[in-house]
């Protein structure tokens, strides 16, 4: 019999295992245990728990997630949980131990204060069953070092690497800037200290004041040389992009290729000199409301939104968020109240997840099918939930 439970420091080996057969089978499992896979896994004292599916003793699955208050969603600080380390054993696959596991952990993410669950998918219809949708929008550009534009930098910009710890506290007051094009979770200080201890963390400074970060990582390409991959784009004033472009010349040199992510809204194509260079627009991150009435009270929304609504909301995993609700909106603020009233639409998990989401206008989702409703409560749920940049942020 395959039991659910919280994971114990003696799983720690047989979870490895797991997670080698789902994601590193390539290499030996001895390699990956130096790798130190699991050095972040379950920590509860840090707010990283990890449950398991245990059969005889040993782990035949694992699911983790942590829960995180350093983010801004819609305007609002907001605690989240972020799941990762899905992964089961190939024999065991196709016997719903990860729908076991997220039933025995959803009622533990609101315990612990989660509003929100994100997850980075493996495959996006597999976590569509548990109502997570898509909330995200990047930038994948790749290009030669010869693609690249001339740029000139002004005067007074200059750069430098982070080396120093009091550089965190530095790249994350820059990243907070980030917030002008939308929501956006913002990485761990741990993550940061982890980035400068690799170094290629570049910090651009304009007359010593930090406006800007960019990081490069490499890898062995299929030919002599080096594959570039440059991340952690932001910026306080677009000027630090003219001197980021100079920053990647310099760095592209010597490599065969190099991958560019950014948000979508960073305008990097417009460096290029010609559509040779390849750029594509990937959803990414995926979402669902772990308490739905606690992210209508925590949010802010447009002021102009005025029309109060009634929802019939069902949530089969989390059924504490099942009723009729009436939403009415309050100079920047959601009210939320249970009300017995006919609604005007009727909304399942996954549909309020598209609702919520902010990747697609409401009216695009109604007119495509995707929800049921007239158009004039299309639009009013529009108006309280527009579009929205969900988040941009450090991988987890």
């Amino acid at each position: 019999m395959i039991e659910i439970r919280e994971a114990r420091d003696e799983d720690r080996k047989s979870v490895a295992s797991v997670l080698w057969k789902a994601f590193e089978a390539t290499e030996t499992f001895e390699n990956m245990l130096k790798q130190d896979w699991l050095k972040d896994w379950h920590k509860p004292d840090e707010n990283d728990w990890s449950y398991v599916a245990v059969e005889d003793g040993r782990v035949v699955a694992n699911f983790s997630f942590f829960v995180s208050d350093k983010n801004i969603i819609r305007g609002n600080p907001m605690k989240f949980s972020g799941i990762w380390g899905v992964a089961t054993d190939p024999l065991y696959r196709g016997k719903g131990l990860i729908r076991d596991l997220f039933t025995k952990t959803f009622p533990i993410m609101r315990e612990k204060g989660a509003v929100l669950s994100i997850l980075d998918p493996f495959y996006k219809p597999f976590y569509e069953k548990f109502d997570y949708a898509l909330a995200e929008k990047r930038a994948k550009h790749t290009f030669k070092k010869d693609q690249l534009r001339d740029v000139e930098v002004p005067a007074g910009i200059t750069w430098r690497e982070a080396t120093s710890p009091d550089d965190i506290e530095t790249v994350m007051n820059i990243e907070k800037t980030m917030s002008r094009f939308g929501s956006r979770f913002f990485a761990f200080r741990k993550s940061i200290k982890k980035s400068i201890e690799k170094g290629n963390l570049i910090i651009v400074e304009k007359d010593t004041v930090p406006i800007g970060t960019i990081k490069f990582q490499f890898s062995k390409g299929s030919h002599p040389g080096y594959e570039m991959t440059i991340g952690t784009t932001r910026y306080t004033t677009d000027e630090a992009l003219l001197a980021m472009m100079e920053i990647v010349r310099n760095y592209v040199t010597n490599t065969e290729k190099a991958t560019w992510w950014a948000d979508y809204d960073v305008p990097i194509r417009h460096y290029f000199k010609s559509h040779n260079a390849e750029t594509h627009t990937l959803g990414s991150m995926m979402m669902r409301v772990i308490d739905f009435e606690e992210y209508c009270r925590s949010i802010c929304i447009p002021k102009e939104a005025s029309e109060e609504i009634v929802i019939d909301l069902y949530d089969e995993q989390c059924p504490w968020n099942s009723g009729i609700y009436t939403l009415k909106p309050n100079d920047g603020k959601l009210e939320v109240s249970t009300i017995k009233a006919k609604p005007e639409i009727k909304l399942n998990a996954f549909q309020l997840s598209r609702v919520i989401s902010g990747l697609n206008p409401i009216t695009l989702l109604r007119n495509l099918h995707e929800i049921d409703c007239s158009i004039e409560t299309a639009q009013n749920l529009e108006a309280i939930f527009p579009i929205d940049s969900f988040i941009a942020y450090q991988r987890f």
